[in-house]
């Protein structure tokens, strides 16, 4: 089983072999989520040269856009072409 950092590297890199991985391990959840809240802190950062509510906007606006993107991932894959 690849670690934390070998899964976000491989996902990065389209690699088939960890899809398959992650999708079979229930337990990845957990670290999926870590790397969603690692790129919305990301985007807060780069938020930065704003001030502090350019960092809070850039996390909350990453995460909303996330929340979204899944939603409709989500309803488009497990609704309309079932």
């Amino acid at each position: 089983m690849a670690s934390f950092v070998q899964r976000m590297i491989g996902a990065a890199k389209l690699d088939i072999a960890i899809y398959e991985e992650v999708e079979a391990d229930k337990g990845a959840t957990t670290q999926a989520m870590t790397v969603v809240i690692l790129s919305a802190i990301a985007a807060g950062i780069g938020g930065a040269p704003f001030g502090a509510k350019g960092v809070i906007t850039g996390i909350l606006s990453a995460l909303v856009g996330w929340f979204v993107w899944a939603l409709l991932t989500y309803l488009i894959g497990a609704k309309l072409l079932r």
